[in-house]
């Protein structure tokens, strides 16, 4: 009978698929992981690596610049940006990334400028630099939202004013250029984070937390030059210094989402599109001592009703083990019950989660750091009904060269569709360089588990052979673990809602006439991938 024993996950790593060969390139080129573009599985041939940076300049034939739907995702690096910058990429409420006229688009502080500005993402994996400043504010960070050929956004510092412009996109010039009467300021004294949401009114939305209260602001339809701002008047709107607040439209609404660690609450207020700007209903989707940590992420798909929620507890700061969770997924349906998923532990280390749409797959993506310092990108999906996420940190999503700490991701607000994949931008916090992922989705799973390369084989006293490794992991979850002796399953060892968090599997075996053995692994997903067998040294067991 096999045995199982725990361990806390310590230095534990994840290990690309061998198929995945990474080659760095000098001189801000990609990191490029042997994925082909759409446009290049088009015409049956790989594109070189990228050998220069993206410069600015005039129009590019882009693509979708995806990797095909039957490899792994590719990680690629960008430009450098100056050490003395916080993580332009972050921060948690906020969106970077937009997909518009045939081609993924985002908010990258400039090579060139020095500044935030738009850039066109190219079928060779190399950013384009629009020229287009977003704000001539380097240390800013934008949210941004792609809507009928309009650009919003919304911009903020820690310590200037919170402002906000409109782009109008030009297609015959692939080129965004700002409206007259921008940037206009939405507020005053500097916010820890500030995201927006445009309701079925036209009306521009935006919110921030400012003096340890929440605050909107709104602007439009006919003019969104003029801001109004105001507090979001419900009970319990005190929080503090380090909570943050986030805006998702949905369903005829827009709902404000706020952390509260003082009273260990998640909060979020819904308001019906057309009502007076103070008319407000709050719920409360998460509570309870160590639930919140100022980590929140909204996203909703147009017309489906529901609303998903990305956030982290502080279960670490009181005290919690390893086993207590971490982060969750949370899901609002039109009824305006929430649901709730785990999506790691506190030995998981994950960070700064954000979420993806599928609308078409009605699938939900999740995108986090770990650990927590910054290291690699993983990701997982689940189901928009049946809520539930594979356990661990995932499978890697955007990894980056040793030493580099990747950290603070950020995608789109709009839902995606399998025909345009993911896209998603990230820093290296030590390197002061960016990176992006490049993500095929689909409903189907087509991907592997990825095997920890951990696995080690020991003769007990009696006679048997007790082999351990660490857990693999998956986007979708590992379902079994095949256990081999000299070439042949002898055991499988089914992944139940009991030991799905085991942080270290075992198996011992019978006792074992006298001979030479060797003990393997193979992990198995719900869909019969299998991930690359792991093999313990050989054993000897004597008379």
């Amino acid at each position: 009978m096999p045995q199982h024993s725990r361990s806390a996950p310590r230095g534990r790593g994840v290990a690309i698929a061998a198929a995945v060969v990474a080659l760095v390139v000098a001189a801000g080129a990609a990191v490029y992981l042997g994925l082909p573009s759409l446009r290049a599985l088009q015409e049956r041939r790989v594109f070189p690596a990228a050998t220069a940076p993206a410069t600015a300049g005039g129009p590019a034939p882009s693509v979708a610049p995806l990797v095909p739907a039957t490899q792994a995702p590719a990680s690629f690096a960008g430009q450098r940006y100056a050490a003395r910058l916080p993580a332009p990429s972050g921060d948690k409420p906020q969106s970077k990334v937009w997909r518009a006229d045939g081609a993924w688009w985002a908010v990258l502080v400039s090579a060139k400028k020095k500044v935030p500005t738009v850039h066109e993402l190219r079928d060779d994996h190399t950013w384009r630099d629009t020229g287009t400043v977003v704000d001539a504010r380097a240390d800013s960070t934008a949210d941004v939202l792609f809507e009928k050929n309009a650009l919003y956004v919304v911009s903020r510092t820690l310590t200037g004013a919170i402002t906000y412009a409109r782009f109008r996109y030009t297609p015959a010039k692939r080129s965004y250029v700002r409206a007259d009467g921008f940037p206009a300021t939405v507020a005053t004294g500097g916010a820890e984070s500030a995201s927006l949401a445009r309701d079925t009114t036209g009306t521009v939305w935006a919110t921030y937390t400012q003096g340890g209260r929440v605050w909107f602001a709104r602007a439009g339809p006919e003019d969104d030059t003029a801001w109004s701002r105001a507090l979001l008047r419900v009970p319990d709107n005190t929080v503090g210094a380090d909570d943050v607040s986030a805006i998702v439209a949905f369903d005829g609404k827009v709902g404000i989402a706020w952390s509260d660690q003082g009273d260990w609450a998640f909060r979020f207020a819904v308001h019906v599109d057309g009502d007076a700007p103070g008319t407000w209903k709050v719920e409360t989707p998460l509570s309870g001592e160590g639930m919140v940590d100022d980590h929140i992420n909204l996203k909703a798909v147009a017309g489906d009703g529901r609303v998903f929620a990305a956030v982290k507890t502080s279960q670490d700061l009181v005290g919690a083990g390893d086993e207590a969770p971490g982060m969750y997924v949370l899901r609002r349906d039109p009824d305006g019950t929430w649901e709730k998923a785990v999506v790691g532990l506190v030995g998981d280390r994950l960070t700064r989660p954000q979420l993806l749409l599928d609308r078409e797959s009605s699938r939900v993506y999740l995108f986090e750091g770990a650990p927590t310092t910054g290291g690699t990108i993983y990701y997982k999906s689940s189901p928009f009904d049946g809520l539930k996420f594979a356990t661990g940190r995932g499978a890697p999503f955007i990894k980056a060269p040793a030493g580099a700490a990747i950290n603070d991701v950020s995608t789109t607000k709009g839902s995606t569709t399998p025909a345009v994949g993911a896209v998603a931008i990230a820093v290296d916090t030590t390197g002061h360089r960016y990176f992006h992922g490049e993500l095929p989705i689909t409903a189907d799973d087509i991907q592997p588990p990825l095997a920890q390369t951990q696995i080690t084989s020991s003769p007990t006293a009696e006679g048997a052979i007790t082999t351990t490794w660490l857990p693999a992991t998956d986007d979708r979850g590992v379902v079994a673990y095949d256990v081999y002796m000299n070439g042949v399953v002898v055991e499988t060892i089914d992944v139940t809602a009991q030991n799905e968090n085991t942080r270290q599997w075992s198996f011992t075996s019978p006792t074992l006439t006298p001979g030479t053995y060797q003990f393997a692994i193979e992990a198995r997903d719900a869909a019969g991938n299998t991930a690359p067998r792991r093999t313990a040294k050989q054993v000897v067991v004597v008379p």
